[in-house]
Order: C-alpha cells, then sequence, then structure tokens
C-alpha cells in the first residue's frame, strides 16, 4: 500500500471504529480450463459475525477470477465496487537464506492493481509462504480496502448531515474536507441516490 492509502486505512478505522470490516477467505477451490482461457474459483468468504458466504467467480486466472467474485458479491451491499476494475497482478519470490538455495523456504509477494472511476490505480501487496495465498490475500486486501471506503463515505455523510442540522460550521467544514478525501477512493453516485432515496422513504 502507498503511504496515502495507509493514512487512509486510519481514517477509515477511526470513523468506523468497532464496524470496521474486516474480510477473509477460509478456504476455496480452483478449476482451471487451459484451452478456453478461463479459471472458476468457489470460496468461503467470512462475513460479520463469523457467517461464511459461499462465492464463485470466473476470469482469466486466479486473482481476475477471485476479484470478480468479490465484485459480484459484495457490490449489491457497495454499489461503488461496481466502478472499481482490477488492473495488475504480479508476483516476486522471495529467498529467506543469505545464498537463495532454499527454494522451499522462499516466501512470495503478490501485487495486486484496482483501479477506479477516475483511472487512478490502487496498489495493495502482501507476502505469504506461498504464491496462492499471496495473491489471494492481496486480492482480498484490496476488496476491503474499497469495502470500508464505501461505509466511512456513508457515515461521514450522515455525521455532515447531524452537525449542518445542529449548525455547527466548525464541524460541517472538518467532515466536508474528510469527504473530499474519501472521494478520491472512487465514485459514490450510486451511493447517494441510495442516500437519498432512503430520505425520502
Amino acid at each position: 500500500m502507498a503511504l496515502d492509502q495507509d493514512k487512509m486505512v486510519s481514517l477509515m478505522r477511526e470513523i468506523l471504529q468497532e464496524d470496521y470490516l474486516t474480510l477473509a477467505i477460509k478456504a476455496y477451490s480452483l478449476e482451471e480450463r487451459l484451452d478456453q482461457d478461463e479459471c472458476q474459483i468457489r470460496f468461503q468468504l467470512e462475513e460479520p459475525g463469523g457467517k461464511l458466504a459461499q462465492v464463485e467467480g470466473r476470469g482469466v486466472g486466479t486473482i481476475d477470477a477471485l476479484f470478480r467474485g468479490l465484485r459480484q458479491h459484495l457490490a449489491h451491499d457497495y454499489p461503488s465496487l461496481s466502478s472499481i476494475a482490477f488492473s495488475q497482478f504480479a508476483i516476486q519470490g522471495l529467498f529467506n537464506s543469505e545464498d537463495g538455495q532454499e527454494s522451499s523456504r522462499a516466501w512470495a509477494e503478490a501485487t495486486v492493481g484496482i483501479v477506479n472511476s477516475q483511472g487512478r490505480e490502487f496498489v495493495f501487496q502482501t507476502r505469504q509462504p506461498s504464491v496462492s495465498r499471496a495473491g489471494i490475500e492481496a486480492t482480498v486486501k484490496a476488496a476491503e480496502y474499497f469495502v470500508n471506503s464505501e461505509r466511512t463515505y456513508v457515515r461521514l455523510h450522515e455525521i455532515l448531515e447531524h452537525y449542518r442540522k445542529e449548525g455547527r460550521t466548525d464541524l460541517v467544514e472538518k467532515y466536508t474536507d474528510l469527504m473530499t478525501q474519501v472521494v478520491q477512493n472512487t465514485s459514490y453516485s450510486e451511493v447517494v441516490e441510495r442516500i437519498r432515496a432512503q430520505l425520502k422513504g
């Protein structure tokens, strides 16, 4: 993660506190058709409360399929995910020993790139003792980032409306600035429409 992403995660955790959502994949199975350039992944996604959701995704490779599956599963609750796209995936082997000969003990560093609706790329990295786990955890980290970004946007909107009604112009300015920072992550047009519909209802 770039420094500004680290700062954004800190902001999300500060705003959401116990409502910060952590995603985790407990198990997965993979089927790849080499003659069709298609990969299908089925995985168990741990959701709040420890509930396991059975999710499926298809793509040109494991990470692409995983990302598509995560986005499709989460986009109903977090519509802003529809505005982001998978942009890159890279893997690098890291040796533990000084002479680099103990390949069986090597770790893998995965890099996953996600691009938002404005064309800005966000990069997520994870180190794990296996290539597949590193790639999966970096992808989940990316999904978690954008899910919590939307949750933070909604929470800030609620706080902002509260202080507007209270006439607290100093705090309105503060939280408007924070929302402006979060908006840089991706488009929240659908989220805004959903909030407006809820207020009318």
